[in-house]
């Protein structure tokens, strides 16, 4: 592994460059409000900072190390690609298996060649479901406990029936839906609540004291002082401690395309184990087994030119936003929505987490692109691979 050494005024200065010091500054020179970043390597460098306020109300708090942000689809790394490797690690399935055998509802898809998705195709984006679709337009926002549970019930008998796109395998397209049925595929393999799942296999035996769902079934509350995300018009109201995703929230705030609140920390340290395991060292309680991890990020595990794997997504097009010092083939992680990102560089033994809330006050602000190019190069410069 290449010696690396960690430059943290050089860090400094691109959250520096990306933390808006105005409202009005947000989406115009600076990309938001609040920031909270964690680099680490295997040969044990360290570096936190948070910097900002949750927001620009009234109401706001400094951020600071323990301020949870909504992570977005980093969830899917977190908790859908861990738990599919957990389900694999103890026999109950395999990259393989026909999705019918292990969700009896698929088996009734319309499709004939529904049959041939596997579970490997629904982590890889390669099931032939479409990307999105705007669920959230023809159920009840702000929902309560009972009505959110039937919205889930409903909206996954009907991803069950959503024509497909393509032959299975041969079509890549990044689709939500099939991670909103992967959740349900999940809690009938454990046969374990999602939320559950994830807090007793993932966040407790990790320590990752900050990471958690918000559920509407559980009776959670907003978090306070998180950072908030968006004032949304269609909801009424500013988001904040609650999911800024409106598919996850119509379902009662828990999925495994989103839905998960951290820390830089946490994401951190959960970055670092999984790259433990990756290299061959010795860890507590390891989350899952190096064959299985090594395979989900492998190229093997892609189908249809795509760069997502098994459940993580690696850097592509010309202008990553991983950062031209994070190689494609040696790199994974996830970007979220809501502007955060999780990457690791398997060869250099770097995990680099960036946590911002670039979608407040609106999700048209576009700045995160840069802003993620130049944190990343601020951490891995383009030289480092010289």
């Amino acid at each position: 592994m290449t010696a690396l050494l960690l430059d943290s005024r050089r860090i400094d200065q691109a959250l520096d460059r990306a933390l808006a010091p105005s409202y009005e500054a947000i989406g115009t020179t600076h990309t938001c409000s609040a920031i909270e970043a964690a680099v680490g390597t295997l040969n044990g460098q360290r570096y936190h900072r948070a910097l900002g306020l949750t927001s620009f109300e009234p109401d706001a708090k400094p951020v600071a190390r323990h301020t949870f942000f909504d992570i977005a689809s980093v969830t899917k790394a977190l908790v859908g690609a861990t738990l599919a490797m957990q389900a694999i690690d103890q026999n109950l399935t395999d990259w393989r298996t026909p999705l019918g055998e292990l969700y009896a509802p698929w088996r009734a898809h319309p499709d004939p060649r529904a049959a041939q998705v596997t579970f490997l195709n629904l982590l890889n984006h390669t099931s032939g479901l479409p990307a999105w679709h705007k669920y959230y337009l023809e159920y009840p926002l702000n929902p309560q406990a009972s009505t959110a549970e039937a919205t889930r019930r409903d909206i996954i008998a009907r991803i069950c029936r959503t024509p497909l796109c393509g032959p299975p395998g041969a079509i890549y397209a990044y689709s939500d839906l099939g991670y909103l049925l992967l959740a349900n595929v999940l809690e009938t393999i454990f046969d374990v609540p999602l939320a559950t799942m994830a807090r007793t296999r993932i966040f407790e035996p990790l320590k990752l004291r900050h990471t958690r769902y918000v559920s509407l079934a559980r009776g959670d509350a907003p978090l306070q002082d998180a950072a908030a995300t968006e004032r949304c018009e269609r909801r009424g109201h500013l988001i904040q401690g609650s999911v800024h995703d409106e598919n996850t929230e119509i379902i009662g705030g828990v999925s495994c395309h989103a839905g998960v609140f951290s820390t830089a920390d946490d994401l951190l340290r959960f970055g670092l184990h999984l790259l433990a395991i990756d290299q061959g060292q010795e860890v507590d309680a390891p989350l899952t087994s190096r064959k299985t991890l090594s395979y989900a990020w492998s190229a093997q595990a892609a189908m249809a030119g795509g760069n997502h794997r098994g459940g993580w997504d690696t850097p592509s097009g010309a202008t990553s936003s991983a950062g031209a010092g994070f190689a494609p083939d040696t790199t994974v992680g996830h970007l979220g929505f809501t502007g955060t990102s999780l990457w690791i560089e398997r060869e250099l033994g770097v995990v680099s987490v960036l946590l911002t809330n670039r979608v407040y006050p609106t999700r048209e602000n576009t700045r995160i692109k840069t802003a993620r190019i130049d944190f990343q190069e601020a951490v891995l410069p383009p030289a480092s691979r010289v």
